[in-house]
């Protein structure tokens, strides 16, 4: 029995630290996707310890249609 599927993480399951790597997830400038940030515009989003986080998960469930 394989549990390769229990094993193996989504790309969508992680967390993405820092506006400069967060910006190209946004289709932003680092400038710009830090001002989403700050603003409070980008779902899945929250500063930890001074540090910008980004689950993915929750970023990109936000743009999909319910059934």
């Amino acid at each position: 029995m394989s549990n390769q599927t229990e094993n193996t993480t989504s790309a969508l399951d992680m967390i993405v630290w820092g506006a400069d790597a967060i910006a190209p997830h946004l289709g932003r400038t680092v400038k710009g996707a830090y001002g989403a940030l700050e603003g409070g515009r980008v779902p899945g989003a929250k500063k930890i310890a001074g540090r910008w986080a980004l689950n993915l998960r929750i970023f990109h469930a936000t743009f999909e249609v319910a059934a």
